[in-house]
């Protein structure tokens, strides 16, 4: 076995998560209103396009955690996912350079507060090759392994979270201080 195949899974599981995650959020009717307002904020203040948006952007993101598994499918869906990355990475970053600092990033559906800023950014620009790195294909390896690398697609799971909370805290000290 070769521990970049099994990084490679272990990297799949987690990208997996996060886009299933991402999608539930945009596909539920409950989230019509907080996405209409996100993007809205980034400038599709139609609701026709904001509406086509959510829905495009979330069945998106649940083909591309499904087309992860396959090993057929799996570097199509690693491209495809490393662009839409961008794209997010992109819509962001124009958002900060026109000054826009205090809309929802739209990440981590409305239940988030997190804002725009330079460390989602950045962020993103660390999530864009990792992604890249699940075009290395699947190792193949005996069962016995598998908890290792549910393991470790876990400790991923956790530690995007534990960053994504420190930056959430970040945002809430800096308004803090501002007052």
């Amino acid at each position: 076995m070769n521990l970049l195949n099994f990084l490679s899974d272990a990297i799949v599981l987690f990208f997996m998560w996060l886009f299933i995650r991402a999608a539930i959020h945009k596909l539920q009717t409950d989230n019509a209103e907080y996405y209409q307002q996100t993007f809205a904020d980034y400038g599709f203040t139609q609701t026709k396009i904001a509406s086509t948006l959510r829905y495009t952007l979330g069945f998106l993101e649940l083909v591309i955690a499904v087309a992860l598994i396959f090993d057929g499918s799996r570097t199509s869906a690693s491209i495809v996912a490393a662009l839409l990355l961008s794209a997010y990475l992109i819509g962001m970053t124009i958002q900060l350079i026109q000054g826009k600092r205090n809309i929802s990033c739209g990440c981590s559906g409305p239940n988030s507060h997190l804002k725009v800023s330079w460390s989602l950014i950045i962020r993103n620009a660390l999530l864009v090759p990792l992604v890249l790195t699940c075009t290395i294909p699947s190792a193949g390896f005996a069962s016995s392994l598998w908890f290792a690398v549910l393991m470790t697609g876990a400790f991923l799971i956790l530690t995007y979270s534990c960053v994504e909370n420190l930056i959430a805290n970040a945002q809430k000290i800096s308004i803090l201080r501002a007052h």
